[in-house]
């Protein structure tokens, strides 16, 4: 689940959409020195955000991204809420939807399976 705040809506859908490889278009543009602090949980399936920078995808594009890791959704949902992170890939929580309800955080996307069958 990604969730990010309002200021940081264009950053986070271009570095979602950087590290999926799909290029798909962003509310607003992120420009070269952008910097960007994405929550990530201690799991395999965040990998891909760390290889995609490995790989130098958020670079190329002109975002510096750093990754703050946690050791649960909901901390990472409050730090998302403060603005201490810009973009974050979590599980839903009850305090999340709160927060979502409350407008201080979007939920703008999700997925509970890779492909039909295979959960992750």
């Amino acid at each position: 689940m990604a969730l990010i705040t309002r200021r940081a809506f264009g950053l986070g859908a271009l570095a979602g959409s950087v590290a999926a490889g799909s290029g798909a278009a962003a509310l607003a543009p992120a420009f070269a020195a952008d910097k960007i602090t994405v929550g990530i949980l201690p799991f395999t399936s965040h990998s891909p955000d760390i290889i995609a920078q490995g790989r130098g995808y958020f670079a190329k594009h002109g975002i510096e991204a750093s990754f703050h890791t946690f050791l649960a959704a909901q901390p990472m949902a409050v730090a998302i809420a403060s603005g201490d992170v810009d973009f974050g890939i979590t599980a839903i929580t009850a305090g999340l939807i709160s927060l979502a309800d409350k407008g201080a955080v979007k939920v703008i996307g999700g997925a509970l399976e890779e492909a039909p069958g295979v959960e992750g």
